[in-house]
């Protein structure tokens, strides 16, 4: 579970999800970003206001349907009552109620970007009792496999009622996920009135319960910063699924099961090893060890290129030993979100693969193509969805499990992972269950 792949990630943070600087360049590159007009000679109200007028009557036009969910009606009152009050709220908290605003579109690739430069050497991660820390810098160590209760005295559910109004969500699973990114992030935490400097102090369960002030890191500091994932140690005390996450895909032959366990972290190539490539070689294994059953894991797939996957399904479909029930397995997850969605639905529309876990972050029909509105006078970017995704007619929230399973923190901190075991433990059984 290494944090490396991550060390670059906190620059830009949205409500939903965290956008390297690179991708924000790359929309001005390819025409994803449209400004509101420059106004030189106006004073601070003037350029909220026509800011804010540019929302609301641009963010209509762009948005492939901004009003699936939020009525027009909702939606210009809101921004409205918000015109009507900026000689009365700050810059921040001018910039907190349009974030409500956005956020209660209810589309997760729509979002206001929030800014912060540093980022706390913590992870968590919301199991079935809680939240817990699963890795950190080695300053940290002594709290990893503890319960979080407390970030600056607020407890979990007042965390909630401060962050949860700011994060574009289309379900409840991409909800557990952000909001334990949310907390890594010092500008988010000031932004949302729980910190009021970049240091904070997280409170573990105990007897008595334990606080400790974690210092934030800025991006230099960040990459030279060791962590328990850089620790053989640890990783030897981690679930499989959760290593080698520095890497975009990998795969296992783990011979006692006869399974070839595939790890899909992001829909993107590698540097020195292309997922064409990576395809090959899982294929030519599973030809000759004669592996009997194939699981690919998409729990920590956030997207990417969702057509890279297609020669990979390809070579799952030649194969009538693989391609059915009891032999081929899809594990998902809260953060199985964008293009992973559409592998998932590929699986499970055109394989006989059995879907194990819990249910995704995100939709089988969403938005997505994500473009920017940038207010030139506030400087503040508003990410929003250019198109819509349909893979099924059954309109749901989520994809959701076959099996659906718990997570539960005492299989995690004991390098056992709930998801995996389920489907090896029952392997001779698979055969005579129904679903």
């Amino acid at each position: 579970m290494k944090l490396k792949k991550r060390k670059l990630c906190f620059i830009l943070i949205t409500a939903m999800i965290i956008i390297a600087a690179a991708g924000i360049f790359a929309y001005n590159l390819f025409n994803r970003k449209v400004s509101s007009p420059i106004l030189n000679n106006a004073n601070r109200n003037e350029k909220w206001t026509a800011d804010l007028k540019f929302v609301k009557n641009e963010l209509p036009k762009k948005h492939k349907n901004l009003f699936f969910s939020k009525s027009k009606i909702e939606f210009d009152g809101d921004m409205d009552s918000l015109i009507s009050k900026i000689d009365k709220y700050n810059d921040m908290q001018i910039k907190w109620e349009l974030t409500k605003i956005i956020s209660s579109i209810n589309d997760s690739h729509t979002s206001v970007v929030i800014q912060s430069k540093s980022a706390y050497p913590v992870n968590f991660f919301q199991f079935e009792d809680g939240i817990y820390l699963v890795n950190s810098s080695l300053a940290y160590k002594d709290f990893w496999g503890k319960k979080l209760v407390a970030v600056n005295g607020y407890s979990i559910e007042q965390l909630h009622s401060k962050l949860d109004p700011i994060i574009s969500k289309d379900n409840k699973a991409i909800l557990k996920n952000q909001f334990c990114s949310l907390l890594r992030f010092p500008g988010v935490l000031k932004f949302a009135g729980i910190a009021k400097n970049d240091n904070v102090a997280f409170t573990f369960k105990g007897s008595p319960n334990t606080s400790v002030t974690v210092k934030s890191l800025n991006k230099e500091e960040f990459n030279k910063t060791k962590f328990l994932s850089d620790d053989p140690k640890y990783i030897n005390n981690i679930p499989l699924s959760k290593q080698n996450s520095d890497k975009n895909y990998w795969f296992k032959y783990i011979e006692k099961s006869s399974t070839i366990y595939v790890k899909y972290n992001s829909c993107s190539n590698m540097k020195n090893y292309s997922f064409s490539s990576f395809t090959k070689d899982v294929f030519k294994t599973l030809d000759s060890k004669k592996a009997k059953t194939l699981v690919i894991d998409l729990r920590d797939n956030g997207g990417g290129n969702s057509k890279m996957f297609d020669s990979f399904l390809d070579e799952i479909k030649k194969r009538s030993n693989i391609n059915k029930k009891g032999n081929l397995f899809v594990i998902i997850g809260r953060k199985t979100f964008s293009s992973a969605i559409l592998n998932t639905m590929d699986l499970k529309n055109s394989t006989n693969a059995l879907l194990i876990g819990e249910p995704t972050g995100g939709k089988p029909n969403h938005f997505g193509e994500v473009k920017v509105i940038h207010l030139s006078n506030t400087n503040v970017d508003i990410q929003y969805s250019s198109k819509y995704f349909k893979t099924t007619s059954k309109d749901t929230d989520s994809i959701y499990p076959d099996v659906n399973i718990t997570l539960k923190a005492s299989s995690y901190f004991n390098g056992k992972d709930d998801f995996l075991n389920y489907i090896l433990d029952k392997q001779s059984s698979w055969h005579q269950m129904e679903f």
